[in-house]
């Protein structure tokens, strides 16, 4: 059994699902984020929340921009005020992203940006800037949305925000991790480390801060995905576990980004050669997946922790969870299940040859 080559499937941030390789491990990154944006209203002021943990189904998290004074007007004429208009046109835009309707959410950001100019309102203009970057980082146009978000920090640095500042240190890993994405691995890695740094240095002082803490964890995550793919799995293993560490202190283990973390230190601790570490690592994601009856990633972890079970020469119950997985696989038409679990089944068929 020991010449049984592990394929193991990785849950990383990213909705393309393109296939990397890892030493002898094939390394399949599954995206989970968004396809949508919150979005929320509030007295004098609007703002669109950051993503955290505890969201299901996000992406890219959007720091809050605050439009400060715009409802000082009685309701009648807040109806026909400019700023009215800029709001009901963001909120539009937001529908269409959560709806998929990206070309629409498009041409809705462009005609908001331009009543901001007219309006000549600085925040609300910042706030139609980053709302585009993070619209482009979501269709993976990174190029874009980097110009765009490094506009964003221009404006945010030029009105007096430091550095260190909630805000800019988002904008500041997101580039690190489109960096990652766009293979510029130095730039990418040099960017982590100064955000965790500096997040490092401000939890110091505010070691309750949820927001801070939230982009702590989403960092870690993304540094560890690209120390993965360095192949430095031990420091890749430290972070993730830092990474589920912040995650469960603050939304507990039953979420799919828990799972996702799980799948990924097993994936780690195989190119580490630890398989018990790994198996234990799988076994509990899957174990926590009972209360998570939706969550599409389950097919991997079955199809993943099969062919661990091949590697100890568990040959029947390697075929069984495989089978399960490709089932599922085929339920849901999900071709990165069926190629993890067909490629167990095959792994499976190798061995009673030999």
């Amino acid at each position: 059994m020991n010449a049984i080559i592990l394929r193991m499937m990785n849950i990383s941030s990213r909705s393309s699902r393109n296939i990397k390789y890892f030493k002898n491990f094939k390394v399949c990154s599954v995206e989970h984020f968004p396809k949508e944006q919150n979005s929320r209203f509030l007295c004098n002021q609007v703002m669109l929340n950051s993503t955290n943990f505890k969201q299901q189904n996000k992406k890219y998290p959007i720091f809050p921009i605050v439009f400060a004074g715009l409802f000082f007007k009685s309701k009648s004429e807040e109806e026909e005020s400019p700023e009215h208009h800029l709001i009901t046109t963001i909120k539009r835009s937001i529908l269409c992203i959560q709806r998929q309707e990206y070309n629409k959410a498009e041409q809705m950001l462009h005609l908001a940006l331009k009543i901001a100019q007219e309006m000549q309102h600085k925040d609300g203009i910042t706030y139609v800037y980053d709302v585009m970057a993070n619209l482009a980082m979501e269709q993976e146009q990174f190029e874009k949305a980097e110009k765009l978000f490094t506009e964003v920090m221009r404006r945010l640095l030029g009105d007096g925000y430091k550095e260190d500042d909630n805000k800019i240190l988002h904008i500041s890993s997101k580039i690190a991790h489109m960096s990652q994405l766009k293979g510029q691995l130095e730039k990418a890695k040099q960017g982590f480390i100064w955000t965790i740094e500096k997040i490092e240095q401000k939890l110091k002082s505010l070691p309750n801060d949820n927001d801070l803490l939230e982009l702590y964890g989403l960092t870690k995550n993304w540094y560890a995905q690209l120390l993965m793919q360095t192949e430095k799995f031990a420091e890749a293993k430290t972070m993730f576990i830092q990474a589920y560490d912040i995650l469960t202190n603050e939304y507990g283990k039953f979420n799919e980004e828990a799972l996702m973390i799980l799948n990924n230190l097993s994936v780690a601790c195989i190119n580490l050669n630890d398989h018990i570490e790994a198996k234990k690592y799988l076994e509990e994601a899957l174990e926590l997946a009972k209360n998570l009856p939706e969550i599409v990633e389950v097919g991997v972890l079955k199809a993943n922790l099969g062919l661990l079970y091949l590697k100890e020469g568990l040959v029947e119950s390697a075929k069984e969870i495989c089978s399960t997985a490709y089932r599922y696989g085929h339920k849901i038409k999900d071709k990165r299940v069926i190629e993890q679990a067909e490629y167990c089944l095959d792994q499976i068929q190798a061995s009673l040859k030999k």
